[in-house]
């Protein structure tokens, strides 16, 4: 069996979930473009985020970037309860962007956090299911600071180092994501890593989840993102994140983020609208 509720509320979904390994068992890798904490209330997991395992037990929490790609499995006839908090960066401000986005850099693992009262913060997110705007708005954006400001706290000397699955797709990923600006071909990339093009496409999508390439333009399009929040004029964020022709860079960006780059700002960060659901699954 499978229940979860969610709240949507000004740039932000939150899951809270329970059931068992039959519905989610083997997630395949996917990714969103919204940043991610992942709170396992009760059971546990093996969570693979871009090269990285983790091993989510009961009382844990995952913080897991924007755009990384990630897979789960639960192990069988556990009962797992989980609440996820999903928001998009146009929650904050630009201020508090430049601060609390800091921790989504990587992916990061906290144990044990009802000592920290995690907990505490997290059920408060989700208490505002219960409000009417405007209060609820007001509410989530104040305890989600709060949350963001506690695992700031915390986070230098209390989280849990990941198996790294592969140390070659590893460098290979820190190079890409540190010259995303630069051209990236896999004819370059198999010669500075002195793996075959072939080889290097199979242990990437293995580790991953996804091809090279597709990795690539996914990260290219968060950056652009990214770079038009902070004020970039459109054209000139493509070009900062790499994309050479704009029509390429307008078409992606469309497919991946459902609106033109243009509306980022025209919008003036007009709350997305998102269908409201409740699913049992049986």
């Amino acid at each position: 069996m499978y229940q979860y509720r969610i709240l949507n509320s000004a740039f932000m979904h939150i899951y809270d979930a329970k059931g068992d390994e039959e519905v989610n068992a083997g997630e395949i890798s996917h990714y969103h473009k919204e940043y991610e904490i992942y709170y396992m209330v009760d059971g546990e997991a093996e969570f693979r985020i871009e090269g990285f395992v983790f091993h989510p037990v009961s009382d844990s929490l995952l913080i897991i970037p924007a755009n990384s790609f990630h897979q789960w499995d639960y192990p069988t006839g556990r009962i797992h309860h989980r609440i996820t908090i999903h928001f998009l960066p146009e929650l904050l401000n630009k201020v508090e962007r430049d601060f609390f986005l800091n921790l989504f850099t990587a992916p990061l693992h906290f144990l044990d956090i009802t000592q920290y009262k995690l907990n505490f913060y997290i059920q408060s997110i989700v208490e505002c299911e219960k409000m009417e705007e405007p209060l609820q708005k007001l509410a989530i954006k104040i305890r989600t600071l709060a949350l963001l400001s506690q695992l700031s706290y915390l986070h230098r000397n209390n989280t849990v180092k990941p198996i790294v699955l592969d140390a070659r797709i590893r460098k290979v990923l820190v190079y890409i994501n540190d010259h995303l600006i630069d051209p990236l071909t896999m004819v370059d990339l198999s010669n500075k890593f002195l793996i075959t093009k072939s080889h290097l496409h199979y242990l990437f999508r293995k580790t991953v989840g996804m091809p090279i390439m597709k990795y690539i333009n996914i990260k290219r399009l968060g950056l652009a993102r990214q770079e038009i929040l902070d004020g970039t004029m459109v054209g000139e964020a493509a070009y900062r994140a790499g994309f050479n022709d704009y029509s390429t860079f307008f078409r992606a960006y469309k497919s991946f983020y459902g609106s033109a780059p243009s509306e980022l700002l025209a919008s003036g960060f007009k709350n997305s609208i998102i269908k409201k659901t409740v699913k049992k699954t049986l």
